[in-house]
């Protein structure tokens, strides 16, 4: 495997295989024992990407375009459906688009290099109509219309419309009916074109699987392309938030809140730029986890229920906190995060509670390696970063109290905004 480079933790036990083609088509072979053949392609190309310069020009999509070519990719130019192929194979396919990648992938226990055959030929080339461009429209228009009838996707939705002006995090991935109407063959050709070049897909493959033989694979439909990335515009964003305060009306039979916080973001590509979002993750955790003071204080007293959660979502030049839950006391909800995060600007947790933190996500960054798609899936995402899962880990371990500290610090309450789902007049 003279052309693959190796790496391995010898504290985790655990190596894998990394060589990029002279078009820049990165390839990630993970070696495991195991029952099955994980593989997955991954497109630095998602919901976020709507606006990008290309030789000096600017080019807008419609919000969804990715999500909408994610459906289109396993179109066989005779029309037929590559889901076909791989059930005669065994292959177990899908695919998924979020707002920074268009992922691809399978799962065969026999097979796997026939299925792989499968999964490079129908991302290396694409096959579509007017005439089926307008058939996925009202297939997709029917998938966002569902969720826009689920509350809970709705109250998450419109809090991201209340904490931004601008940014893309604003709309669905697979976008609205609205947006989607806009979307044409030759907007799915031109997106597919700027960034499914090899510069901008990986692949990675986790199990008994031979490096040079899937090397051999891809170069048979990727050797003679290329291409470099469009550079993604995203609009300046304001510190502040949109709206305050965002309610709507539906039949549940409690009210549904989420109470976001926006942060500043940081650049994803770098291990600092990790660290700092991990130590703001440990933190949610400290604040507001199930062990937390808070959370065993206010569960006690009915404040919240087991529906609460506290997170912190970070994506391309956005970032946020967010606190969601179901009941009518959510402005006491709201009040009383916020003075919990004052009061622990004041009174920071103990070394001990920041241990147990540490320990409890290190543990659950251990499961990782004992799943197959686990690892295909980080890995894939990490092939175009400076780090990977193995130095994520390091980088959990040397998380400090100072920089738990920093990102409680960079909090501010003052840019918060809410999202209610009330209870319908006939309930």
């Amino acid at each position: 495997m003279n052309s693959f480079s190796l790496k391995e933790s010898k504290s985790l036990k655990e190596k894998y295989y990394h060589t990029t083609l002279e078009n820049g088509f990165r390839i990630t072979v993970v070696p495991k024992q195991l029952s099955a053949v994980y593989a997955m392609i991954c497109c630095n190309f998602g919901g976020a990407d709507l606006e990008y310069e290309k030789n000096g020009e600017l080019f807008s999509l419609p919000a969804g375009t990715a999500h909408f070519l994610e459906h289109k990719m396993f179109e066989s130019e005779d029309g037929s459906d590559s889901f076909l192929e791989f059930d005669k194979f065994g292959g177990n396919a899908n695919a998924f688009t979020s707002f920074e990648n268009t992922c691809y992938y399978f799962s065969c226990t026999d097979n796997f290099y026939e299925n792989l055959d499968i999964l490079l030929k129908s991302v290396s080339s694409v096959h579509f109509t007017k005439a089926s461009v307008k058939k996925e429209k009202m297939i997709i228009s029917r998938e966002i219309k569902m969720y826009d009838d689920m509350p809970s996707s709705t109250v998450a939705r419109n809090l991201s419309k209340a904490l931004y002006f601008n940014h893309p995090t604003r709309f669905a991935v697979s976008g609205t009916v609205e947006t989607i109407s806009e979307i044409t063959k030759e907007t799915l050709a031109r997106a597919y074109n700027d960034f499914y070049v090899p510069e901008n897909l990986s692949l990675c493959v986790c199990g008994n699987a031979d490096p040079e033989a899937i090397k051999q694979a891809v170069e048979k439909y990727f050797s003679q392309k290329s291409g470099s990335r469009p550079k993604t515009v995203f609009r300046e964003e304001p510190r502040g938030v949109n709206q305050k305060r965002i309610s709507e009306s539906a039949q549940v039979a409690s009210e549904l809140y989420c109470i976001g916080i926006k942060c500043a973001p940081s650049p994803k590509n770098n291990l600092a730029s990790y660290k700092r979002d991990v130590s703001m993750r440990l933190l949610m955790s400290l604040l507001f986890g199930r062990a937390s003071d808070f959370y065993c204080r206010s569960y006690e007293n009915g404040l919240i229920n087991e529906r609460f959660y506290a997170g912190y979502n970070q994506s391309r030049q956005s970032a946020h906190i967010i606190i969601s839950g179901s009941g009518s006391e959510y402005e006491r909800v709201m009040q009383a995060a916020f003075d919990e995060i004052e009061y622990r600007k004041s009174n920071f947790f103990t070394e001990e509670q920041i241990l147990r933190e540490k320990k409890s996500a290190y543990a659950v960054s251990l499961t990782l390696f004992d799943s197959g798609e686990d690892i295909t899936v980080a890995m894939s995402d990490s092939a175009r970063l400076e780090y990977d899962e193995y130095d994520c880990i390091e980088a959990l371990r040397s998380i400090t109290s100072e920089d738990i500290k920093s990102a409680l610090d960079s909090i501010d309450t003052k840019n918060s905004a809410i999202s209610i789902i009330q209870k319908g007049k006939d309930l």
